[in-house]
């Protein structure tokens, strides 16, 4: 099957391979002949998804983690994923960081420090949070917790777990649907099975340009700090081969080899650049603004997860509505992922590992690196806000790096950092556009095919290049947020079969763990 000759023949799903590749070109292709009026159909597209599905991303989010939460605690936490003589594949750490690295991508590198100054600047509400003030830094601080917390981390465990659980109880057959399998039973319903995965395929595809857009921004950002006489043009398009070059020497080595080595390097370098931020920064401005992220984020939670004071609000739409778009659009493929190699593990390990613990190191590393930006951002409020009005988000960390009077040091450990996040979690999700794409997942779940991951990971290169270089990062946001329509829909249905689930444990899963 794995026969080079017989690839487009037999290898993979026509149906689910070839409309998304082919709607990526076709939008490639229209952003080169016709820039200035797809930019304009795709944004008034994305200002309906916001203004008339913003509740909609809000409302199914809380569930999802009010979900996690019950199931956490439930009798289904006991379950053991592929049944009681399953045996995981990956020890705890390498488990770990690969969930960590494929969920983040370069997300924290890059918005740790633009989204609260952001915030700081323009919040919301002028006479609750004047601009520049204490109380705008205290909610930029909580609003940055609640956008990359535990709820965005809920979004991706909803999905994995009920993938990782109907799938290894069944061997049933490698596709999105069978986590609907609660809801409409288990006979497979290939037609619209077939749509859902290609659908799903598109709307990650979408996601992962998204970030990988963000990553090559950040990187151009920090070469040009350097070198400030690059071509910016050419400079982004010399990024972008050098992360798909690395990326395909990555993935020809599969999940238990090159995917977990390198995000084990991937989290030691995290860990490096924090502890390296905490010791030479100001550590007890650091405590501080850790402790008021978490203060403000706990106690705005209800009102940002409903919308109470936020609903019709451009804030609201423009980072709310919008970060939860973009995990969606990630989740449902990138459950596929998570979830098979969760095997051997019971649902409440999982649930520690996918969702508790990767969301605490996020908030952390916000807490760190957002207080610091807003921190120095008090004190050269008129530079901070000239930098980010003329160069742009992706420049505001280098910003922050000069303050502290280390930009050398922490500007190369940053853009190696940006590389080595990208490549690990490029190689993971498009292990699972590969394995979806595959018309027969046979053998071992943990390989899949690597022409069809270099096929994908080549075809969002160059589709984030091209987005970038004729609209900037607002080109690769308006992809990310069309992407997470269709995802949002597809991820209530799959919610309520979790909830299924945890009702009636035994009902579903029952006879798989006898039959093991």
């Amino acid at each position: 099957m794995n026969d080079k000759s017989s690839f487009f023949q037999f290898n993979i799903r026509p149906w689910v391979f070839w409309p998304p590749f082919i709607l990526l070109i076709l939008a490639v292709l229209l952003s080169i002949l016709l820039p200035e009026s797809f930019i304009e159909t795709i944004r008034n597209t994305q200002q309906n998804i916001l203004t008339n599905f913003s509740l909609g991303f809000s409302w199914v989010s809380l569930l999802m983690t009010l979900l996690v939460l019950a199931v956490l605690f439930s009798p289904l936490g006991k379950y053991r994923i592929g049944g009681d003589s399953a045996i995981p594949r990956l020890n705890r750490i390498g488990w770990f960081a690969i969930v960590l690295c494929t969920t983040i991508a370069v997300g924290i590198l890059f918005w740790g420090a633009a989204e609260p100054l952001s915030h700081f600047l323009y919040p919301p509400d002028f006479k609750a949070f004047p601009p520049h003030s204490e109380e705008a830094k205290a909610f930029a601080l909580g609003a940055l917790y609640f956008h990359w917390g535990f709820t965005p981390y809920a979004i991706y465990a909803v999905p994995a777990l009920v993938f990782a659980l109907m799938y290894y109880s069944g061997r049933s057959r490698f596709s999105l649907g069978i986590m609907l399998r609660p809801l409409i039973g288990n006979t497979p319903h290939r037609l619209w099975e077939t749509g859902l995965d290609l659908f799903s395929l598109f709307a990650l595809v979408t996601g992962m340009a998204a970030a990988l857009g963000a990553g090559i921004l950040s990187l151009s950002g920090g070469f040009l700090a350097f070198f400030p006489g690059l071509d910016p043009t050419i400079l982004t398009g010399f990024i972008t081969l050098a992360i798909l070059i690395t990326f395909i020497i990555s993935a020809s080595t599969g999940i238990e080899k090159g995917i977990r080595n390198l995000s084990l390097f991937n989290l030691g370098f995290f860990f490096l650049i924090a502890v390296l931020f905490v010791f030479l920064g100001e550590k007890s401005k650091i405590v501080g603004s850790i402790l008021t992220g978490f203060s403000h984020y706990f106690a705005n939670f209800t009102d940002l997860s409903l919308q109470l004071s936020g609903a019709g609000n451009k804030w609201t739409y423009d980072w709310s509505t919008f970060n939860f778009a973009m995990w969606m659009a990630w989740a449902p493929m990138t459950a596929l992922f998570l979830g098979k190699i969760a095997v051997g593990r019971t649902v409440r390990e999982f649930l520690l590992v996918n969702w508790f613990l990767p969301a605490l190191f996020c908030l952390i590393w916000m807490g760190i690196f957002g207080g610091t930006t807003l921190d120095f951002a008090s004190l050269n409020v008129g530079d901070y806000i000239i930098l980010f009005e003329n160069s742009g988000p992706e420049s505001i960390i280098y910003r922050v790096f000069e303050d502290m009077g280390y930009f050398k040091l922490f500007a190369q450990l940053f853009i190696l950092g940006i590389f080595i996040s990208y490549v690990t979690a490029a190689d993971s999700s498009t292990d699972a556009l590969a394995s979806i794409s595959m018309k027969k997942q046979e053998g071992d779940p943990f390989r899949s095919d690597t022409n069809l991951k270099v096929i994908w990971g080549v075809l969002i290169g160059f589709l984030s290049w091209i987005m970038i270089s004729y609209s900037g990062i607002d080109g690769v946001r308006i992809l990310s947020v069309i992407g997470g329509l269709p995802a949002l829909f597809f991820l209530l249905l799959v919610s309520v079969c979790l909830l299924m689930l945890l009702i009636s444990p035994k009902k579903y899963l029952g006879h798989a763990e006898k039959r093991r």
